[in-house]
């Protein structure tokens, strides 16, 4: 049987939203609400042993809701284009007074540095500010899994913000082709890159999401990166209007 990818296709023209653009919407508007509506218990969570939170001892709690390094404007056209300013907005508000810089934060520079490799200096930051800020939402909800009564691993959290940062610089990459023209070859290689990587990773995600299955980091894997399942619950019917 032909594998295929539907979710990520040829970027187009700017034109009339899609479907899954609206999807794309929802879920990242979630996102937002997940996170403004549990500040004062992650803040507060962020204050506890790691142990405490049933995660790995490597992670320091209050690092993973750290603000991630600015390093691109919140206002960036390519961010804005891509959707993606609150995705950088919100870290720089909510986040914790201090540069985060730990098992995350690495985990994702290596999504951005394979596909930013040969981008002009705007669209390469871009990608990285993108994927920075991936690893404070994935943090976020991290810091508060452990209601879930399961215990996390660096690698189980690691995946998860690779699949995240991702998801979100194929956006950013999308809307660069869209911005400046599919003759840069470059870009064109780089969007490609980040397409295979997601092929690569699809077979891998349904034995992340059984590790990660009752946190509320799942929804923000399912619908942050491009694969088959990333809408399917409001393909159903299921999962809109959803409020905490």
């Amino acid at each position: 049987m032909e594998r295929t990818t539907p979710t990520v296709g040829p970027p187009g023209r700017l034109g009339q939203p899609t479907v899954r653009d609206t999807w794309q919407a929802l879920a990242d508007a979630l996102h937002v609400q997940r996170a403004h509506l549990h500040l004062e218990q992650w803040r507060k969570a962020a204050a506890l042993p790691a142990g405490q939170l049933a995660l790995p001892a490597e992670l320091d709690p209050a690092d993973l809701v750290s603000r991630p390094a600015l390093v691109v404007p919140v206002d960036d056209i390519l961010i804005r284009a891509a959707g993606l300013q609150p995705w950088i907005t919100v870290p720089q508000q909510l986040g914790l007074h201090r540069v985060a810089a730990g098992g995350l934060t690495s985990a994702v520079d290596e999504v951005a540095w394979l596909l930013a490799e040969g981008l002009d200096g705007a669209t390469e930051a871009a990608v990285h500010g993108a994927s920075r800020a991936s690893a404070w939402w994935v943090g976020v909800f991290a810091v508060i899994h452990h209601e879930s009564g399961r215990t996390a691993t660096l690698p189980m959290l690691q995946n998860a913000a690779r699949a995240v940062a991702l998801g979100s610089t194929i956006r950013v990459l999308r809307a660069a082709l869209r911005h400046q023209g599919e003759e840069d070859r470059e870009l064109r290689a780089a969007y490609c890159r980040a397409v295979a990587e997601s092929v690569v990773l699809e077979p891998t995600l349904p034995d992340l999401l059984q590790e990660i299955g009752g946190m509320r980091l799942t929804d923000l894997v399912t619908t942050s990166v491009p694969w088959r399942g990333q809408f399917t619950k409001y393909q159903s019917g299921t999962g809109a209007g959803q409020v905490e």
